[in-house]
């Protein structure tokens, strides 16, 4: 490497850093916002730290093409960075952070347009687009998405316990069983699940070598996989009150930490096997 390569190298590595501190300040109080929301005790969002790191693991994964591919700045970028910047306008005078919070992912796609190009962005375009998960939906949004799905998981869940024999009675989200009276709280309604699996499915979708008819197949799949892993936890709870006490499936126990844990692996391991499923060749 030359000098003048290693000046330019060292002047753009200065200019990202000053560019990213600029941002930070900009965002302050809407980064300080999601950090709240990702380590909040019944958060949606607690993978919302992973985002990024993923999307940047992905994106060393394509320093090769990104080193031989043209970099030219697009004004298309210019555009998306305004828009950005007026969405992040809006959501300070309306103090919606969530609005705020999605002017973040405009912005950084705006920036890779407006200083690398569209040959460089088109390489990356899925890290780009994965950091979307990374910001909260507003508390409305969720109200509406996680109301339904409680419900479903509630019937369901009842429905399989009753297959059982145990005497059960559900009045909106109260579980009336022998041991008492359990309540399905928001956690139990595979919202958390649903935008985690909906993450997880898309990196799959990205990384295996299928078609991209099968590629949207196996994303639009998680959903049902995320709807049925949660589903399976509610009768676990349900059996374990049953039979040991109310106590023994309460928040703070293992059972409940650990039934939420089975969620995940059993949905990793569906998506997994619907993924090698899509891979055989007829």
């Amino acid at each position: 490497m030359s000098e003048t390569q290693k000046l330019k190298m060292i002047v753009n590595i200065i200019g990202l850093a000053i560019l990213g501190l600029l941002i930070i300040l900009a965002y302050k109080t809407t980064l300080i916002w999601m950090y709240d929301r990702f380590i909040a005790a019944d958060s949606y969002y607690s993978h919302g730290f992973l985002v990024p790191i993923v999307s940047l693991y992905l994106i060393y994964q394509q320093k090769e093409y990104l080193a031989r591919a043209e970099q030219k700045n697009s004004i298309l970028g210019l555009a998306v960075l305004i828009f950005a910047l007026l969405f992040h306008i809006l959501g300070t005078i309306l103090y919606i952070f969530s609005i705020s919070g999605f002017s973040i992912f405009f912005l950084l796609i705006g920036l890779s347009l407006y200083l690398y190009g569209k040959e460089k962005t088109k390489i990356i375009w899925f890290p780009l687009l994965f950091m979307i998960f990374m910001f909260p939906m507003p508390e409305a949004m969720i109200s509406l998405i996680s109301f339904p799905l409680k419900m479903f998981a509630a019937k369901a869940g009842v429905w399989i316990t009753s297959l059982f024999g145990i005497p059960i009675y559900l009045q909106g989200f109260n579980i009336t069983i022998p041991a008492g009276q359990l309540l399905v709280g928001n956690p139990c309604s595979g919202l958390r699940s649903l935008i985690a699996f909906l993450a997880l499915g898309s990196i799959f979708a990205y990384l295996e070598p299928i078609s991209i008819a099968k590629k949207w197949i196996l994303f639009f799949f998680s959903i049902p996989i995320a709807l049925l892993s949660n589903i399976v936890r509610i009768p676990i709870l349900i059996l374990v009150s049953n039979h040991w006490g109310l106590e023994a499936a309460s928040p703070e126990t293992l059972v409940h930490t650990g039934s939420g844990l089975l969620v995940f692996v059993l949905g990793f391991l569906l998506i997994f096997s619907a993924a090698k499923v899509l891979q055989w060749q007829v």
